[in-house]
């Protein structure tokens, strides 16, 4: 059975090297700035009250995968998603988006498609595209290749700032569907299935933007919301990112996408879970009634259900009916 590791990606290996960026990073003004939960954005204050939300990211190797059948235009979504989706993780309201294009000869047809997704992502997601750049550097891409990268800002008070700290056994989790595979996993992904036309097509399915429905229910019910997981890199492991000192039980797991269930008959049942979101693009922790929250996401197009619990077990993960343990 393949890992995502045997695919050239080794999830371990990177996280040390964040260690050590951190540890090298670090400087007397890090003091400043807010803690928020899962490091999903960086937090800085403008005032006692105020402050503003930092992320960036990409879509891994979702480029190829596009480039087979020379399709752009789902990137520039994928690429806003995962961006805002990590903003509201801490509570901030997603306001401006940046990108970066590098090629080594530009190709306007790649071009204009990536910024027709870009542009449809910004809307979804309820958000300016403020800027980018875009760098042409022939010797370092091959014809064809490119890379993809964005930047995102967003607004959040202290009041409302998502820190984990809240998050106590017993409080409810609530899955958001994915619509696929996301923007995750691909290298996997693509040593294991074919390259036919309809499994690209299924690959290339662009990432849900969550941003805009979270923000809703946090604008509503925010003093009930302890913590929200975007499920990207690292699959159901992202939820240890919230709060060290419990776990969690997934008891109703959301239905498993059909291109995941393909995946799954080459790799490892914990190795998918640690890998993939598994049919759970988003997670939200509730504490109280969860169900005028449901009916919030439901009235904004969004698939969700009351998927599990908080538990005591510290960065223990369970997932019932599959006979899967993970820990942090």
């Amino acid at each position: 059975m393949e890992t995502y590791r045997s695919a050239g990606v080794d999830v371990g290996k990177g996280e040390r090297f964040v260690d050590r960026l951190k540890a090298a990073a670090r400087r007397a003004g890090h003091d400043k700035l807010w803690r928020a939960a899962g490091g999903y954005a960086a937090v800085c204050p403008i005032n006692e009250r105020d402050g503003i939300a930092l992320t960036t990211d990409g879509v891994g190797t979702k480029l190829l995968i596009a480039g087979q059948l020379k399709r752009y235009d789902t990137l520039g979504i994928d690429l806003v998603a995962m961006c805002a989706n990590d903003l509201v993780c801490v509570g901030a309201t997603p306001t401006l988006f940046l990108d970066y294009f590098a090629t080594g000869t530009l190709d306007d047809d790649m071009a204009d498609g990536l910024i027709a997704g870009i542009v449809d992502g910004c809307d979804q997601a309820e958000m300016i595209l403020a800027g980018g750049e875009t760098a042409e550097m022939p010797g370092l891409y091959e014809r064809g290749h490119f890379d993809l990268a964005g930047f995102a800002v967003g607004n959040v008070t202290k009041e409302r700032l998502i820190t984990g700290e809240a998050i106590r056994p017993r409080q409810t989790l609530i899955g958001m569907a994915s619509s696929g595979i996301h923007s995750n996993g691909l290298s996997l992904a693509r040593k294991v299935l074919p390259t036919d036309t309809d499994t690209i097509e299924a690959l290339l399915t662009p990432t849900i933007i969550y941003s805009s429905a979270v923000r809703n229910a946090l604008a509503a019910y925010g003093s009930l919301i302890t913590g929200i997981a975007h499920i990207t890199g690292g699959g159901w492991r992202n939820l240890f990112r919230l709060n060290s000192s419990v776990g969690f039980a997934i008891e109703d797991p959301l239905p498993v996408p059909a291109i995941l269930e393909r995946i799954s008959a080459h790799v490892q049942q914990e190795e998918m879970y640690k890998t993939f979101n598994m049919g759970m693009g988003m997670c939200m922790i509730v504490d109280g009634d969860c169900e005028p929250i449901l009916k919030a996401l439901g009235a904004s197009g969004m698939v969700a259900r009351k998927v599990g619990i908080v538990t005591d077990q510290s960065m223990t993960l369970t997932i019932a009916g599959s006979a899967v343990t993970l820990r942090g």
